[in-house]
C-alpha cells in the first residue's frame, strides 16, 4: 500500500526531524466552545448555500494521501477558499500540532460535503510543535489568516480559546473511531468564522499560529492557480 510520508521539524529545527506517515486524515467542523462563534460560520457558510449540519460538531474522513507540506496547488475554477485551523498529529509516543487549512470547494460543498472535502489538499505547515510544550498556555496562542499576496487582508482572526480543547476532540474522535487513536491519525480542529464577506477566493492563503510566550510560530501558506488550457 502506498505511504503518505510527510517530513516534519519540531520548532523548524532541521535536525529534530520526524518522518510521519499519514495513515487517517479527519477534518472535525464546528467546535468552537463559543456557540456564538459557531453560528456565525454556520450561517456564513447558508449565505453561499451550504447548508447547516443537522448536528455539531462534525466530522468527515478524508484520503490520507490528501495531506500536503506543499505550497502550492491546481484547481479547476475559483470556487474554493482556504480555512484556519490548528492540526493534531498522532505521533508514536507524543501529538504533533501544526497551522492548518482545510481548503473546500464551495461550490461542490453545497450539494456533497463529504465529496467536497475530497477535491483539494488539506494543507500544513512543517515545523510543528510538541502538544505537551503548549498545552498550559494554549488558549493563548493566537490564529490569523491572510488572503491575497503579501498579507493583503485579514480574513480571520482568534486566539485558541474559541475552540474546542484539544483534550476534548481526541477523545471525541477516539470514541467515533472506536475507543482508539492509531499512531498516523491526524485531526483538523475546525475553523472561525470570516472576517471577509462572501469567503472570497484567493489565488494566495496564509494560516499563523503564534505561540507569544515562547516568541515563535507557525505558518502554513499556499499558492492556487486556476487550470486553463
Amino acid at each position: 500500500m502506498r505511504e503518505n510520508r510527510l517530513d516534519l521539524y519540531v520548532d523548524g529545527d532541521k535536525n529534530e526531524h520526524v518522518g510521519f506517515v499519514v495513515r487517517k486524515l479527519i477534518n472535525a467542523g464546528y467546535t468552537g466552545r463559543d456557540q456564538e462563534e459557531v453560528k456565525k460560520h454556520v450561517d456564513e457558510l447558508k449565505e453561499i448555500g451550504v447548508p447547516a449540519p443537522e448536528s455539531v460538531p462534525t466530522y468527515y474522513l478524508k484520503s490520507s494521501m490528501l495531506l500536503t507540506t506543499d505550497d502550492f496547488c491546481e484547481v479547476v475554477d475559483e470556487d474554493s477558499t482556504g480555512e484556519a485551523e490548528y492540526v493534531l498529529l498522532i505521533g508514536k509516543d507524543r501529538i504533533y500540532v501544526a497551522a492548518g487549512s482545510d481548503h473546500t470547494d464551495r461550490k461542490l460543498e453545497m450539494t456533497n460535503i463529504p465529496k467536497a472535502k475530497q477535491i483539494s489538499p488539506n494543507f500544513i505547515s512543517s515545523s510543528v510543535w510538541l502538544f505537551e510544550d503548549v498545552k498550559e498556555q494554549w488558549d493563548e496562542i493566537e490564529m490569523r489568516s491572510w488572503i491575497g499576496k503579501g498579507r493583503d487582508t485579514l480574513y480571520q482572526e482568534s486566539t485558541l480559546d474559541a475552540f474546542m480543547r484539544p483534550e476534548e476532540l481526541l477523545e471525541r474522535v477516539k470514541a467515533l473511531l472506536g475507543g482508539s487513536l492509531e499512531e498516523g491519525t491526524v485531526i483538523f480542529s475546525g475553523t472561525v468564522g470570516a472576517l471577509v464577506k462572501g469567503m472570497p477566493f484567493s489565488e494566495c492563503f496564509e494560516v499563523e499560529l503564534l505561540d507569544s510566550n515562547k516568541n515563535r510560530t507557525l505558518n502554513c501558506s499556499y499558492n492556487l492557480q486556476v487550470l486553463k488550457l
